[in-house]
């Protein structure tokens, strides 16, 4: 839905950020789940893409945990209880410090994004990936600009290391587990995640709970595609399960039912400019010279060009 990308490599564009934002959101329950869902996109994740820093932005709508996918591994657990399972997961990465910083002192997200947070969030754990931690190791989809369903299996893939495994568990998730397994013919897509312990929220959002649901809380996280769902059960098969095991307590496995890019590449998508219906409108009706980057200027201004407001002489 995005046609500002004509030969992509996703692997460079993603990687070429040295610091990424997860955050681990649950929605309030006092709300229908569709509208926390749509505010989230069309209201909230709109003022992300005004805000100059981010080098690339995405919302991933989840689904429950699946332990069913993985075989029987003596000692990990594959369950989660209901109240601890995130509902979202936005991700948002940063060329350098710098972008940070500027992007937090914006008065979007310094002031207006934390505020509008209670509308729809009931609860919210943020983190910020230790410089250079996260990486894409393969990505064969090569969409930069995903929205909507993802085009092949796609799952968040969340740890909790084993008591006493803390201390190299980030080097563990990426060399012994994530490397491997971007390896296998079937994965399409992988990025790892590290995450510090988890504290506080690294963002703050007045009227929104901050403390964890659970006392599992995850020290990194991998963000896998597959050919089909069968593939992870291929991951945790023989002796490496028990290697595995001897590091990990849990892992738990969401579905990802719905990506949606609002930044990429340090610009904002149409979908970050407009809205996802908007878009799909303007798509349906074939209105071709409403996406066209004129008018997109003379509509959004400044704000089209992202992150480059940034480098302005």
């Amino acid at each position: 839905m995005d046609a500002s990308f004509e030969v992509p490599d996703v692997v460079g564009l993603e990687n070429a950020a040295e610091l990424a934002l997860t955050s681990f959101c649950w929605w309030r329950a006092d709300l229908p789940r569709a509208v926390c869902e749509t505010y989230w996109r069309d209201v909230h994740g709109i003022m992300f893409a005004r805000a100059p820093g981010l080098w690339q932005y995405r919302q991933l709508r989840l689904g429950s945990n699946r332990p069913d996918l993985w075989p029987v591994v003596e000692g990990l657990s594959f369950d989660a209880p209901e109240v601890a399972q995130p509902q979202g997961i936005p991700h948002g990465l940063f060329l350098s410090e710098a972008d940070l910083v500027a992007f937090g002192e914006h008065p979007l997200p310094e002031d207006v994004i934390p505020r509008d947070a209670h509308h729809f969030l009931g609860r919210i754990g943020a983190l910020l990936s230790p410089p250079g931690g996260g990486r894409t190791l393969v990505d064969r989809i090569n969409d930069p600009a995903v929205q909507g369903p993802p085009p092949v299996p796609t799952f968040a893939l969340c740890f909790v290391p084993r008591a006493g495994a803390t201390d190299g568990f980030h080097a563990y998730l990426t060399e012994h587990v994530a490397r491997p397994w971007s390896e296998h013919p079937d994965v399409v897509r992988l990025r790892v995640e590290p995450l510090p312990p988890y504290e506080r929220s690294a963002m703050s959002s007045p009227g929104v709970a901050h403390r964890w649901p659970s006392a599992q809380t995850y020290l990194g996280w991998i963000e896998i595609a597959v050919r089909d769902g069968g593939v992870l059960g291929d991951l945790l098969a023989g002796p490496a399960a028990d290697d595995f095991a001897h590091h990990v307590s849990a892992l738990h496995t969401y579905p990802v039912r719905e990506v949606y890019t609002l930044i990429s590449g340090g610009r904002p998508t149409e979908v970050g400019l407009r809205g996802y219906p908007a878009v799909r409108a303007i798509i349906a009706a074939g209105a071709e010279d409403q996406r066209g980057a004129a008018v997109l200027t003379r509509l959004f201004g400044d704000a089209v060009r992202g992150l480059d407001q940034l480098r302005k002489p």
